[in-house]
């Protein structure tokens, strides 16, 4: 009986998908193979999502899927705090040249309970572009409720009801399952979230359709999955645990579903990714380097995401100068996050808000 090979660091296709509001990012910013006319609005870069998941290119099989790597080496691919063999997450560029509709998703009990998937969606966003003044919307203004938002989407004045908020490159917007959204034009992101792609409309700013229709919206939906608690944690304030020696590395928001760090390097440095007892996945942003793990080495440049395998535990990047990388994990916040920054001399409270607002802050309820 022969075993099954060990994998590495795998490199998926992405999968880009044309949107209405899609834009020319994904190929001027971030190298995407995408024809310059077509108005592409996501490059799905990991993704094990029923109909929709990324095949390998190098690393592993060729052509094979991401369900079908987790078949094979499953518990060494995904580790053994992700709880079923689904992957658990998917990640992707999202490029807005214009306006996305304002939307809701439902937590995973919602999903469950009304047959809309097995998981909800909690997400994140870094904001890798901008436009100069540029806004996103994060839930409503304070006060307005449930009734307030039926009455905006009948008489198509929603807008109103909306709690915009400044962003620039570089910062992390926490997304709940529950919160209502919009991504604006001009924004270009790099999104994690859970492995659904269950949305609820509630407004398009007038927009039709391909066909000249208004896309249809989601009202009582929506309704029955909106978190309405009013909060200004939107925005996540990091936490740098090394900064110096030409490289900075910085924690920028943690959850049960997922963790998000991120490495910026001025000089060409060589540092030990940090372990994980689950699968990484490391996007590069900017500049380009080399991972190297037992049994070889693989490059890695603008634009792309690699996949690294639980069982691979002694990784380094070989960082190239202004080399640019997110780091995402299935953490053990206790030992993953919690433990690391205490040891910084974090308090509890500044740890706390790499977790958003309360009640549905995971981090809070293992501090306290």
């Amino acid at each position: 009986m022969t075993s099954t090979p060990s994998l590495g660091p795998i490199r998926f296709e992405p999968i880009i998908r044309e949107k209405i509001w899609g834009g020319h990012s994904l190929r001027t910013r971030l190298a995407k193979s995408v024809l310059p006319e077509a108005p592409a609005g996501e490059s799905w870069e990991v993704s094990g999502f029923a109909g929709d998941r990324t095949r390998v290119i190098s690393g592993g099989p060729k052509g094979a899927t991401l369900d079908d790597l987790i078949a094979s080496h499953g518990r060494d691919l995904l580790g053994p705090v992700v709880p079923n063999r689904a992957f658990p997450l998917l990640f992707k560029f999202i490029d807005a040249g214009d306006r996305l509709s304002v939307q809701v998703h439902p937590d995973d009990a919602g999903a469950r309970a009304n047959g809309w998937g097995d998981f909800g969606k909690t997400e994140c966003w870094y904001v890798v572009d901008a436009a100069p003044g540029q806004e996103i919307v994060m839930g409503f203004k304070e006060g307005v409720t449930r009734e307030d938002v039926r009455r905006g989407i009948e008489a198509a004045t929603l807008d109103t009801l909306l709690n915009y908020l400044r962003i620039e490159p570089g910062d992390v917007l926490f997304v709940p399952a529950g919160t209502v959204h919009a991504i604006l034009g001009g924004t270009l992101l790099y999104e994690i979230q859970e492995s659904s792609d269950t949305t609820f409309r509630l407004y398009d700013w007038g927009r039709t359709g391909a066909g000249g229709a208004p896309r249809p919206l989601h009202v009582e939906e929506s309704l029955q999955v909106l978190d309405m608690t009013w909060h200004d944690r939107h925005k996540i304030p990091p936490l740098a645990v090394h900064d110096g020696a030409g490289w900075a590395h910085l924690f920028r928001v943690a959850c049960r579903y997922f963790a998000l760090e991120e490495f910026r390097f001025s000089a060409a440095v060589t540092i030990a990714l940090p372990p994980k007892q689950s699968f990484k996945t490391l996007a590069v942003l900017s500049g380009a380097g080399t991972l190297l793990y037992d049994g070889g080495e693989i490059s890695l440049g603008l634009g792309q995401s690699v996949l690294v395998p639980a069982s691979q535990k002694s990784v380094r990047l070989q960082a190239g100068q202004d080399m640019h990388v997110l780091l995402t994990s299935v953490p053990d916040l206790k030992t993953e996050v919690i433990g690391p920054l205490q040891k910084q001399g974090f308090s509890n409270d500044e740890i706390e808000m790499l977790g958003g607002h309360r009640p549905v802050n995971d981090l809070a309820s293992v501090l306290h």
